[in-house]
């Protein structure tokens, strides 16, 4: 793939106006105006966004505001991850707590603390002044919220 400045793109190729990239003609829709990668990421947003907002009850954009609240990192081992990070919640009331990678949200709130005090330390914290009340206020999981 080769990107080039803005400009009439060679033969072959279009701007998507999203990722402002010259592409290839193959990953436009035939009248398409985005590329498929463009559209792929819009879509997996859209639907985690939905997911979120559903299951825990989050509003439109709380997740990304917990995430560069909590610097882009799990609130307990503080580590970023590629992937998304866990929208963590209490299974008594249903309260969201923040936003943990998947290491630390399902196997060391469930399985233990990996044998560091400075994790477990940070774990007692986060769970007796969870960042996502000071940030958005409560919110429940849909299992609570009835």
């Amino acid at each position: 793939m080769e990107v080039q400045a803005r400009g009439k793109p060679r033969k072959g190729y279009r701007f998507c106006g999203s990722c402002e990239k010259n592409r290839s003609e193959r990953f436009f829709a035939p009248s398409g105006k985005t590329c498929s990668s463009c559209r792929k990421k819009a879509r997996s947003k859209s639907t985690h966004e939905s997911r979120v907002t559903e299951t825990y009850g989050l509003l439109s954009g709380e997740y990304d505001k917990l995430l560069k609240e909590q610097g882009g990192s799990c609130s307990i081992c503080k580590q970023t991850r590629s992937g998304r990070l866990d929208v963590d919640h209490c299974h008594k009331t249903g309260q969201v707590r923040g936003l943990l990678c998947a290491r630390c949200n399902r196997q060391l709130l469930a399985r233990g603390l990996r044998d560091s005090p400075e994790i477990a330390l940070s774990a007692y914290r986060y769970l007796n002044d969870p960042p996502a009340p000071r940030i958005i206020g409560v919110r429940l999981h849909k299992d609570h919220s009835k």
